[in-house]
C-alpha cells in the first residue's frame, strides 16, 4: 500500500512540475514579444526627425536655384535623376544619347550604381577583416612579429584616413585596386585594434591550461584563444560593417565612374542637394541591411557564448 500511495503521490509533482515548466516558456515566450515590440518612444523620435527635416526644408529655402534641405516630395522625386546614371541596354536608353529619362532607367541607374558600391564594400570589407584579424593575432602570437611589425601597425592606425584618400587617389588612380585597397586599410587598422585588445581580455589560465595539455603554442592560438576572443570581436566587426561603406563612398568619390560615391560627387558639383540625399538614404538602407545580416551571421556563429 505504502508504494501505491507513494507512486500516486508522485503523479501531481509531475504534472506540476510540467505546468510550472509550460508556465516557464510562456512566460519566456511572451517576454520575447515584448522584447522584439517596438518602443513608444522610438516611433516617437522617428517622427520627430521627419517632421525637423520637412520644417528645415519649408524655412531654410532656396539659394540661387536649389534648396539648402531638400523636402520629401524633392527628394522622391529626383529618383528619375538617376536615369542619367545608367549606360544603356536592357530596355532603357542612355539619357546622354539623347534619350528621355524614364522611371526604368532610373531604376536600372539606382540598382546598378548601388550593386557595384555593394560588391567593393563587401571585398573591401572581407580583405580588411582577414588583414586586421590576421596580423592582431600575429602579433600576439610572434614575438619576432611584434617586434617588427607593432610599431608600423600603430603608426598606421594614427594616419587620418580623410587625409589618406588623396594619397591612394595618387597612388592607384582610379583603378578598382585603389578602391579595395582603401576599403581593407580602413577596416583592417580599425579591426587590428580591437583584435590585440580582444586577445589581452582571454584570461591567461586559457592558455596555460592547454599548454600543460600539451598543446603547442600555435594550437593553442587556433583551438583556445582564437574561439576565446571571438565573441569579443562580434562588436568590431559590426562596427566595420557601417565604416566599409563609409569608406566605399570616400574611395568612390575621387575618379570613379561607377558607384553610389560618383553619384554624389555628380550630384554634389551641380548642387543636387535632392539627389544627395536620397543617395543617402539609399546608402543608410543597404548598410542597415548588411548589418542585419551581419549581425545575425555572427549571433550564430557565437552562440555557444551566450
Amino acid at each position: 500500500m505504502s508504494s501505491k500511495d507513494n507512486s500516486i503521490d508522485s503523479v501531481p509533482e509531475e504534472s506540476s512540475q510540467d505546468s510550472s515548466g509550460d508556465a516557464l516558456q510562456d512566460e519566456g515566450s511572451s517576454s520575447g514579444r515584448k522584447a522584439r515590440r517596438i518602443h513608444p518612444l522610438a516611433i516617437l523620435s522617428f517622427v520627430a526627425i521627419i517632421a525637423a527635416w520637412q520644417a528645415a526644408s519649408i524655412f531654410l529655402g532656396e539659394t540661387v536655384g536649389y534648396k539648402r534641405v531638400p523636402g520629401f516630395e524633392d527628394v522622391f522625386r529626383s529618383f528619375i535623376e538617376y536615369a542619367g546614371y545608367w549606360q544603356g541596354g536592357l530596355g532603357a536608353e542612355s539619357t546622354r544619347t539623347g534619350a528621355e529619362p524614364t522611371n526604368w532607367g532610373a531604376t536600372l541607374g539606382l540598382g546598378h550604381n548601388t550593386f557595384v558600391t555593394m560588391l567593393r564594400t563587401i571585398a573591401g570589407y572581407t580583405i580588411g577583416v582577414v588583414t586586421g584579424v590576421g596580423l592582431g593575432f600575429l602579433i600576439a602570437w610572434s614575438k619576432v612579429a611584434r617586434g617588427l611589425l607593432t610599431f608600423p601597425a600603430h603608426l598606421a592606425r594614427m594616419m587620418p584616413l580623410l587625409a589618406m584618400i588623396p594619397l591612394f587617389a595618387l597612388w592607384f588612380g582610379d583603378s578598382q585596386l585603389g578602391v579595395l585597397t582603401f576599403i581593407a586599410f580602413a577596416v583592417g587598422i580599425l579591426l587590428f585594434a580591437i583584435t590585440i585588445n580582444a586577445i589581452g581580455n582571454v584570461p591567461l589560465h586559457y592558455w596555460q591550461y592547454a599548454r600543460s595539455l600539451g598543446a603547442s603554442p600555435l594550437r593553442t592560438y587556433a583551438r583556445v584563444v582564437f574561439p576565446a576572443a571571438f565573441p569579443q570581436l562580434r562588436g568590431g566587426l559590426l562596427l566595420a560593417v557601417a565604416f566599409s561603406w563609409s569608406a566605399a563612398l570616400a574611395a568612390e568619390f575621387l575618379g570613379q565612374q561607377v558607384g553610389l560615391g560618383h553619384v554624389l560627387q555628380s550630384a554634389l558639383y551641380y548642387a543636387s542637394t535632392d539627389v544627395v540625399a536620397l543617395t543617402g538614404l539609399v546608402v543608410i538602407l543597404f548598410a542597415a541591411v548588411t548589418y542585419l545580416v551581419a549581425n545575425k551571421t555572427l549571433a550564430w556563429l557565437t552562440r555557444w557564448a551566450e
